[in-house]
């Protein structure tokens, strides 16, 4: 497999290249690039089959770069290497196959590489991706004051907005995410119910449903002490759901 580069700092270059080498002495360091733009018209030149890919980088940074690899429609699949990891939700967005921090672990590097040589020998896998990007995730990524937060969809109570933020909640805790409530409905329904239009809530987490005094419908979830309110012009629509779902 032909393998480039792309690093602004020498020592890092090198060590990757050790690291590639060690890993599999076929694979084939093709190229490397200290920049950006040196790296997007090596690959328009040399088509390798990956690139690892830094993404603070002079001139053009790496998520830059990956845009632009993508504009040109060339057949290099893209491993980000880098120290940060508040880039990684971007980073996927560029349908990156990996994402590594620095420093980089063998065993990591190995499974990047393997990833993408199981891309490059078959090509069916690629159409499986392509269309599995249809499909609703299992995991969303978070930033928090701790660094990045993986969650698993089935751990998530509900979603929340407020404003223009929207938060995911879990039993025990809440993080802020990225995404638009608008668009976590569309692709997590039917196990997320919108109840309200600013929730949505996980269908399998469902306690209970009662009225209030004042004749406000409120629901209860599993693990959960906060109380949701249903609005009414939802409440028709999640009692059918409920009933079908039960039927």
């Amino acid at each position: 497999m032909k393998i480039l580069i792309a690093d602004d700092e020498p020592l890092a270059r090198q060590r990757l290249k050790r690291l590639v080498e060690e890993n599999n002495p076929h694979h084939v360091i093709h190229a490397d690039a200290s920049n950006g733009l040196e790296a997007l018209n090596q690959c328009i030149e040399l088509q390798p089959d990956l690139v690892l890919l830094d993404i603070r980088m002079p001139i053009m940074d790496g998520l830059q770069t990956a845009n632009e690899i993508s504009k040109a429609k060339l057949n290099t699949r893209i491993v980000f290497v880098t120290a940060y990891d508040k880039y990684a939700l971007e980073a996927f967005e560029k349908n990156a196959l990996d994402y590594l921090l620095k420093p980089v672990k063998p065993t990591r590097l190995a499974q990047a590489i393997e990833k993408a040589a199981q891309f490059n020998n078959q090509p069916q896998a690629i159409e499986h991706a392509t269309r599995s990007l249809s499909q609703p995730r299992q995991q969303l990524c978070a930033h928090t004051h701790k660094g990045l937060t993986v969650l698993n969809i089935q751990d998530i109570l509900f979603f929340k907005a407020d404003n223009k933020y929207v938060s995911a909640t879990t039993t025990s805790h809440s993080v802020l995410l990225e995404d638009s409530l608008k668009a976590l409905e569309k692709e997590f329904t039917p196990l997320f119910f919108r109840i309200h239009r600013n929730a949505l809530v996980n269908t399998k987490a469902i306690q209970s449903i009662h009225k209030t005094s004042s004749g406000q419908f409120e629901l209860k979830l599993k693990g959960c002490d906060e109380l949701l309110t249903i609005s009414r012009r939802h409440q028709a629509e999640l009692n059918r759901f409920l009933r079908q779902k039960h039927e």
